[in-house]
């Protein structure tokens, strides 16, 4: 005779669980890609993950396509909603699925564990641990990849903390230089428009957006300092950036790979 295992789903219970798993989740996503959530936004976005996923489960959807892409699509709501950025959109729902998945793989080895009652505090509490593992190796390695820059233009020199980021390929297409990326302050826009022969406009593409545009300029010199000396790149170009390039304003310029 088959034996049919019948459960029972309490929405209630279901809902809050949801809700409190999405506030681990996305508060570990905010602290690895460097974004201090806004308070209500991150409520909100728990919320609304747990009222998804109570609407997907009375739904019957089953485990098929369309069940993948309704969870897609409310993660990504999830995410915009938290983090108000379509930019990147994409490597934030890449790193809340990952997240997601580890934090299941390690409450399934609690589960065998056998440790009963304290399963969910013990995943929970070695989750919280290897996302703080994470995020201070993630730290570490960005320091090593830190540099302090003088950009010299008219006489004048500004100073920042710049990134070297290989994932930075963007060329001048008049010259074909490198481009760095800069965030925009008073002095650079008054280079922008000082001299109109060196100003430039440059395409990018970025994940979650097919193209874009950046007002950008020549300046005299670009001096990178390092442990080994400095490299002096005369007449770089560098990208004009409307924002923040870190979240906790580590530094404030990205490096393009060609220059090194």
């Amino acid at each position: 005779m088959e034996v049919i295992a019948i459960y029972e789903v309490y929405v209630d219970v279901y809902f809050v669980e949801n809700v409190l798993l999405d506030m681990l989740v996305l508060l570990s996503v905010a602290f690895l890609i460097r974004k201090r959530p806004v308070l209500w936004r991150f409520f909100a976005a728990s919320v609304l993950g747990g009222a998804g996923a109570v609407l997907i489960l009375w739904s019957g959807l089953g485990y098929g396509m369309v069940y993948v892409l309704a969870v897609l699509v409310l993660d990504m709501a999830m995410c915009l909603l938290l983090f108000a950025d379509i930019s990147q959109i994409f490597v934030q729902v890449i790193y809340f699925h990952g997240l997601g998945f580890v934090y299941t793989k390690i409450g399934s080895c609690m589960a065998a564990l056998g440790i009963g009652q304290y399963e969910r505090i013990a995943a929970s509490a070695l989750f919280v641990s290897a996302v703080f593992f994470v995020g201070a190796y993630k730290k570490k390695l960005e320091k090593q990849r830190l540099y302090t820059v003088h950009i010299v233009e008219g006489g004048k020199q500004l100073d920042f903390q710049a990134l070297f980021d290989t994932g930075n390929s963007l060329t001048d297409p008049y010259t074909g230089k490198p481009v760095s990326i800069v965030e925009e302050n008073e002095d650079i826009l008054c280079w922008l428009h000082a001299k109109p022969q060196k100003y430039r406009i440059i395409p990018f593409r970025s994940i979650g957006r097919k193209n874009g545009i950046l007002e950008g300029t020549e300046v005299e010199e670009l001096i990178i300092c390092s442990r080994e000396g400095q490299k002096i790149e005369k007449d770089a170009v560098i990208a004009v950036y409307k924002g923040s390039l870190s979240g906790d304003g580590s530094f404030q310029m990205i490096l393009n790979q060609g220059l090194f």
